[in-house]
């Protein structure tokens, strides 16, 4: 069997008025109103939410919430977190529900509620994500990526122009995705002369605090819904530890690797497959080494996909043609259901002034911590 995706709902990212059970809800509704075919709430056997800190979101039963939004009280409804996949966790979890037969139409949804606390407070909760050695010693995320970044860029010779680009291109993609936090122009000087925030991570290379949801609607019957789904061909999940400084090679996003192997092969596909990507920038510098990890580059040469032009938007490999984390927006719980929706629409032809032409098969990368769980998913329409 393989599970196709059917449907999407998708709220704006960016700082916004909306509270938790309202994110929740907007993302549920438009799901089911997207159905094509339609489709009535009983028949919809679970619900899973995606969120990574209940601080954040101030609710805790936020599966009983969804539940009671979706209207049928014989499904379920429960929430996962596994850091910033939180969102591809619960795809992968939907999806193997349907194949084991427990479920036939499994709706997820992802949000995260982050805008209503100051700066300092939401990186203290993002360091829960992090090794406790890390959290011991006072070592924020961007701390954790910079340690990395800086032994990749002397061990490969990665500079400061290569991760400006990536930025700059990320920016613009975002201008053409109107559910992206920023429609802001940035020029490669402005990158490299923006605020540091940990050597040599700077203010233009971080993703930003964002509030938003997204959602899927996955059946192990598609074409009972619309006559156009996506298929999930591939996915994989894998862990490395959370210290980086423990991992066989600190430079090497190795559970990255490890889940793209499990995900091509369950899809019966190589990287010469794919088609379109969307890979996991919280930080734009960590962005060639997603490359490498999916076999799209060889170690240490994913730098040269962004100097000759390969995965800018009129590439012949795109990536993060939604804005990726870093212009999109990262509202951790709905990221990697966002990208999910992304690729649904590319793949269905439908992603307006974003859209890629011909595409038949995408990759999303995503990873937690600074590598220490990874899923990958291939899918293809």
């Amino acid at each position: 069997m393989v599970v196709g995706i059917v449907s999407y709902g998708h709220t704006k990212f960016g700082v916004l008025e909306q509270d938790t059970p309202d994110l929740i809800k907007e993302a549920m509704d438009g799901c089911l109103k997207n159905v094509e075919k339609g489709i009535s709430p009983k028949e919809i056997d679970c619900v899973i939410v995606s969120c990574v800190d209940n601080a954040f979101s101030e609710q805790h039963q936020t599966g009983t919430l969804a539940w009671e939004y979706l209207g049928n009280p014989d499904a379920y409804g429960f929430k996962v977190e596994s850091a910033c996949v939180s969102g591809s966790i619960a795809i992968y979890r939907a999806k193997n529900m349907i194949e084991s037969g427990e479920a036939k139409n499994v709706l997820v949804v992802g949000f995260e509620k982050m805008n209503k606390f100051g700066t300092d407070r939401i990186t203290e909760f993002l360091t829960h994500g992090s090794s406790p050695e890390e959290r011991k010693y006072g070592i924020t995320q961007p701390g954790a990526y910079a340690l990395l970044i800086r032994l990749y860029a002397n061990k490969y010779d990665v500079t400061e122009d290569d991760w400006a680009d990536i930025s700059v291109k990320n920016h613009k993609n975002a201008f053409r995705n109107p559910w992206a936090h920023f429609h802001k122009d940035i020029t490669k000087e402005g990158v490299m002369n923006s605020r540091m925030i940990a050597d040599p991570i700077r203010l233009f290379h971080c993703s930003t605090i964002s509030d938003g949801a997204a959602s899927v609607l996955l059946s192990a019957d598609p074409k009972k819904y619309t006559d156009t789904p996506v298929f999930i061909k591939g996915m994989g999940v894998a862990h490395d530890y959370l210290l980086a400084i423990e991992r066989e090679d600190p430079t090497f996003l190795l559970c990255s690797k490890r889940a793209a192997d499990q995900a091509y092969k369950e899809a019966g596909k190589s990287p010469k497959d794919v088609d379109i990507v969307e890979v996991h920038d919280a930080f734009t510098p960590v962005e060639p080494m997603c490359y490498e990890a999916l076999g799209l580059a060889k170690k240490g040469e994913g730098a040269k996909l962004v100097r000759e032009g390969v995965v800018m938007f009129d590439g012949s490999l795109p990536v993060n043609v939604s804005g990726g984390l870093k212009a999109k927006g990262h509202p951790v719980g709905a990221t990697h259901v966002g990208t999910m929706v992304e690729m649904f629409l590319q793949l269905r032809g439908e992603a307006g002034k974003r859209q890629v032409p011909d595409r038949k098969t995408a990759i999303i990368e995503g990873h937690g911590g600074t590598g220490s769980v990874a899923i990958v998913s291939i899918l293809e329409r």
